[in-house]
């Protein structure tokens, strides 16, 4: 198992249009194989010592089952996938990405512990 994160910068007068059209990305993005849930978290600048001012901020952390569903992802599917956001918000949306390797997992219900198995 490995999370794939989406870290988003969003001008505040667009960030309505951006949930919305945010929400049915990411149902897409779970059609894919090997994704299997997404966590849309907001941050605070000031949590992050950012002077970021007058924009959202938020973080998608995608479960992805493996690495080699990543990678089919990353290879087929992601060029439209960003596109899409591109051509409907352009510069007012501000894109990170980072992949996160599980390493271990504690403390937690037998079922999520059961994916620590699975580590991509």
């Amino acid at each position: 198992m490995l999370i794939y994160e989406v870290n988003l910068e969003v001008e505040e007068d667009i960030n309505y249009k951006v949930a919305g059209w945010l929400t049915e990305h990411l149902q897409k993005m779970l059609t894919f194989k090997g994704l299997k849930v997404a966590y849309w978290f907001f941050r605070k600048a000031e949590d992050e010592d950012s002077k970021v001012t007058n924009k959202t901020l938020w973080t998608i952390q995608y479960v992805v089952e493996d690495r080699p569903s990543l990678d089919a992802y990353l290879n087929e599917q992601a060029p439209q996938m960003r596109k899409e956001g591109i051509e409907r918000f352009g510069e007012k949306m501000h894109i990170t990405r980072r992949i996160l390797n599980l390493l271990n997992i504690m403390g937690l219900p037998s079922k999520l512990e059961q994916l620590q198995s699975t580590k991509g």
